[in-house]
């Protein structure tokens, strides 16, 4: 079971609330800092307490409910519950999912978003990290100069983020909104499409978010890129309309 309920906090609020010492104490912080920094923001208590050289998840569990706790006391925000009605206090933080007896929690995108803001990013890898793929049939080999240059520019945060700001984070070309369809795992879920070929760009060459990228669903974005000239927007809009059209 996956546990996606919607929570009434914004990146603005999770960022006075990551400041203000009284919600977030510094043990709160440590344990946010491991999960940001692991791959796409997700993992169990578990493994968190062995990182900190705990015995049992039980401590972490007991200081995630804490600073929960003191987060739906500052805000007045309506904690997700259980069928019993009782608040599900880890999931104001996080979301998660059980598999194979295992529970791992995934880090909020709105907190995601806040935890940057106030510390600064770090160069985890990122969880749309297959946006571009570059295939080369004379070699195995995924190490390249080429390949290692394209992934640079397709993982830069800050300016998917500037992007997503400035366009919003549904397709610019068929209008889907990931958050609208799959709820608070979907926001911000989106491909960030370079206007200017990635084979054109130069070692100089300094990303304009706005002006060089748009925000595009991985469907939308695989089309742009089926030919060697990648299709424009402008072209693929047209496809949709021509075929819904008849």
């Amino acid at each position: 079971m996956f546990y996606n309920d919607p929570l009434e906090i914004s990146a603005d609020v999770w960022i006075e609330l990551l400041t203000d010492r009284e919600v977030t104490t510094e043990p709160d912080l440590i344990i946010l800092k491991i999960m940001y920094e692991s791959k796409n923001h997700e993992i169990r208590a578990s493994e968190i307490a062995s990182r900190l050289n705990i015995l049992h998840h039980g401590p972490i569990n007991l200081q995630i409910s804490r600073f929960s706790k003191r987060v739906i006391r500052k805000t007045g925000a309506q904690p997700p519950l259980r069928r019993n009605g009782k608040p599900r206090w880890w999931h104001v933080p996080f979301l998660g999912y059980e598999k194979a007896g295992r529970f791992p929690w995934i880090m909020r995108p709105e907190l995601v978003i806040a935890f940057e803001e106030v510390f600064g990013q770090s160069d985890t890898e990122f969880v749309c990290s297959g946006e571009i793929t570059i295939e080369d049939t004379s070699s195995l080999s995924e190490g390249t100069v080429r390949q290692v240059f394209v992934n640079r520019y397709e993982r830069s945060r800050h300016a998917r983020r500037i992007c997503i700001a400035h366009y919003g984070s549904r397709c610019v070309v068929c209008g889907f909104d990931f958050e609208k369809i799959y709820g608070p795992i979907g926001k911000d879920k989106i491909h960030i499409h370079h206007l200017i070929p990635l084979s054109e760009i130069q070692k100089e060459y300094e990303v304009d978010p706005i002006r060089d990228l748009r925000p595009v669903c991985p469907n939308c974005h695989l089309i742009i890129h089926s030919k060697r000239e990648p299709f424009t927007i402008e072209e693929v809009r047209k496809m949709i309309t021509m075929t819904r059209n008849g």
